[in-house]
Parts: structure tokens; sequence; C-alpha cells
């Protein structure tokens, strides 16, 4: 899959998490439920698995070309915003393509590239497109494109996340990675140091629980935690070890053995790795890579949780040649708390090569 290609080539990126400048004791799981490594190997139906789904066709021209070897993909207000190569795409609700963002340069008002980005509805309203790279966080009007401010000029911002009207996280590749400020740029502190052996770094990293902010370290099942109650970070595992589930110990035990280049592949032979943590509004949805690439989807609600390996799931709702089109749901992302997003594999259409026609989106509301 073209997302998870880009997946490991982030993961050679020199950033990455480990000690940290506040050190907690071990702390109870954000998700304390048993049994998720249980496999159940039933023959299911994708389309059971959801309350309702639809497939979203991405108009495809000359304009609306989808490109890159990953792309993240944004519901934002019944539209889509789609990263492709140092642009962003927008589609409406239905797939029919509204506009492109180009804005790369060198001017106070372009950015260079785009490591990340998120539409943001500002306290004033606006919805605001917020792209971040080489140059900090460059704001447009979503609307518009019109320039609205720089934020961090100067510094390399690998991901970010808006909290509120005064609290923005952000990840560079400082000596302290995790930093909290406001939305000016000015700094409230930092928390935690560069590890090369938790160097993964994926689309959608931060995820909300409780009224938390959590950022995934890597595939393993901890996070670091920001508090915007007492605005204060730690770090938590996201759900109890069992099984031979990596953690990031594991990783810099296999980083001090092997090295950095050999760790991730060491890694993926003997642990399963935690791909994707999407809370949805009755649960939490986990996906899985265990040894042998063999990709599982998690369902956990009320203390519970049904896991099932992509191997046993029937795809009834299209035609694909198996279901690894799944693990796309790194790659997306949905402000309805009810609504995962996957990319349906591009296909040829009318004797036209499927490299010149855009993937397109299966939308479903969970149960």
């Amino acid at each position: 899959m073209n997302c998870m290609k880009r997946i490991g080539y982030y993961s050679l990126m020199l950033l990455a998490f480990a000690s940290c400048s506040r050190s907690p004791q071990p702390m109870e799981a954000l998700y304390p439920v048993q049994g998720y490594t249980d496999l159940s190997q039933e023959k299911v139906k994708l389309s059971s698995l959801f309350a309702e789904y639809r497939l979203i066709p991405l108009e495809t021209n000359d304009s609306s070309l989808i490109g890159g070897r990953g792309n993240k993909v944004l519901q934002r207000d019944s539209s889509f915003y789609i990263e492709s190569e140092n642009t962003i795409l927008s589609f409406d609700n239905d797939g029919h393509f509204i506009s492109r963002f180009d804005k790369r340069g060198s001017g106070p008002e372009d950015y260079i590239d785009i490591s990340d980005f998120d539409v943001v509805s500002s306290s004033e309203g606006k919805t605001e497109l917020w792209l971040s790279g080489a140059g900090g966080i460059k704001v447009y009007d979503a609307l518009s494109g019109a320039f609205i401010r720089g934020v961090l000029s100067g510094s390399y911002v690998h991901q970010f996340q808006y909290v509120n009207d005064s609290t923005l996280l952000f990840i560079d590749s400082g000596d302290e990675v995790f930093h909290v400020c406001d939305l000016t740029g000015k700094e409230r502190f930092s928390y935690f140091k560069k590890d090369l052996a938790n160097a993964v770094h994926k689309f959608n990293q931060f995820f909300s629980c409780q009224g938390k902010i959590c950022y995934q370290l890597g595939d393993t099942q901890e996070a670091i935690v920001y508090d915007p109650a007492v605005d204060a970070c730690s770090v938590q595992p996201v759900l109890p070890v069992e099984g031979n589930v990596l953690t990031s110990q594991i990783s810099r035990d296999y980083y001090d053995k092997y090295g950095y280049l050999e760790q991730y592949k060491k890694l993926s032979e003997d642990y399963v790795m935690l791909s994707v943590v999407r809370p949805v509004h009755n649960g939490t949805v986990f996906e899985w890579i265990a040894p042998g690439m063999d990709y599982w989807l998690s369902f956990c609600a009320s203390g519970t949780c049904h896991t099932i390996p992509f191997s046993a799931i029937d795809n009834d709702i299209f035609q694909t040649e198996d279901n690894r089109f799944l693990a796309t749901l790194i790659c997306c992302e949905s402000d309805d708390d009810s609504v995962l997003l996957f990319q349906v594999p591009r296909v040829s259409r009318n004797n036209v090569d499927a490299n010149e026609e855009n993937f397109g989106l299966l939308e479903v509301v969970c149960k």
C-alpha cells in the first residue's frame, strides 16, 4: 500500500522518544482491557462490522490527480482534505474536486514542504489550514487560501496538534522533542528526549482519550499524555502489556543489539506492533502488525476486546486482491467520532491505467 511504504520511509527519520525530563512512575493503561491479542478465526463479513458504510470515488482530473507514495486524508465538516506531493487537495462529501492548495516557495507567506497538516476551526469561527515542515507552521484561510500567520518560524516541525485557543503541541528533532506552547509559538515547556530506538513517525500519531491528548511512541503500546486541565505531561501504557506486544524498552534493547537500520526488521519478526489507535464514540479501534506482516483489527468497548485478523474478514463491499487496504486507517482521520475512513485501491477503468485514477474512500459508521 502507498501509505505503508511511506511509514517505512518515516521509520528511517532520526526522530523518536526515550526518557522523560520529568520521569514518571509506571501508570495505569489508558485502555485497561485484557485479551486484545486473543484472535477470533471465525470468518466475518466486512459489512457486518459496521452499522453502515458507503464508497466514495474521488474525482480524477488534471488538477485533482493524487500523487505521492503516501497520502494523509482528513475529513473535516463533510469535506475531505488530502496531502498530495506537498500540496493539499480538497473534495466535497461526495468526492467531487473542490480545490488544489499549493503555495510552495521561499517567500515569507510560502511553505517549503509539508510534514504534517490539519484543518482547524479557530475561535474566531474561521476554517484554517495549518501546514508544518521546514519553515515551522504556516496558517492559511482554508477557503480563500490567504496567508494568516506563521508560527514557530525557523523550526522544523514534524507533527503538531491544535488543542484549544491557548495550546499547541508539536514534535521536532531537538534534544527534547515534545513541546507545549501557545498559538504564537511561545513555549511553556518541553518534555521528551530524543531516542533513536523508537523512531517510527506516522500519519496520525496523536489521539484523544478521556479529555487528554496522547502521542503514541512509534509502534509501541506507550504514549506521551498531555492533560490540558493541569498543563502537564506523563507517559502511560496505551494497553496493559500482554503476549509479545512491543514496548519502548524492547525497542531500545533491539537497537542496542542490532543497530538502527536492522532494529525494525528484527522487531517485526518477533513482536506484535500497535499501528493505529482510533477512539470512536462507543469504544476504541486498534490495528496491529504481527510477525509475518499479519494484520489484525480490534474493536474494544466496555472493558472487552474483539480482535480479528485481516485474513478472517470477507470483503463483501468491493472487490480487491486482499484486505491490506484496511491498514490505511493509519492514514485517515475523521472529526466525526463514529466514522472510520479507509483508502480504496486505485482500479483501472475504461482502459485507463490505475495510476492515472484516484483512489476512493470507504466511509464506515461504527456500531
